[in-house]
């Protein structure tokens, strides 16, 4: 399982990409940590809240079934909410013992049902 620390700073470089500050835009209620709160922010990033989170490097046999599980994901930062001019792709990796979360993006993402 991706450990929580992993998860934290997968989520503080994605808020370190916004303009806006993490408390802005992240679900309103009382968080016990800052820790909680980028929790809640990397749970939002990886099920597709703040924009469509693709796997980049799953594998599929001739019938487009997966076969090999995404430990790479990239989610678009929207213009408006990015830093720069224009918009900006988050890259992120999970690189601990698969989840199933690559698995649930992957077939999420293509089929574009969020």
């Amino acid at each position: 399982m991706n450990c929580d620390s992993q998860k934290i700073e997968i989520a503080k470089n994605f808020a370190k990409a916004h303009e806006a500050p993490v408390a802005v835009w992240t679900p309103d209620k009382e968080y016990l940590s800052e820790d909680e709160r980028y929790l809640a922010v990397y749970e939002n990033l990886i099920i597709g809240v703040y924009g469509d989170c693709y796997g980049l490097n799953a594998e599929y046999d001739e019938a487009g079934d997966l076969i090999g599980e995404a430990t790479e994901f990239e989610v678009e930062v929207d213009r408006f909410e990015a830093k720069g001019d224009r918009g900006e792709m988050f890259y992120f990796e999970i690189t601990t013992e698969l989840t199933g979360v690559g698995k649930f993006i992957e077939e999420h993402g293509r089929q574009g049902d969020w």
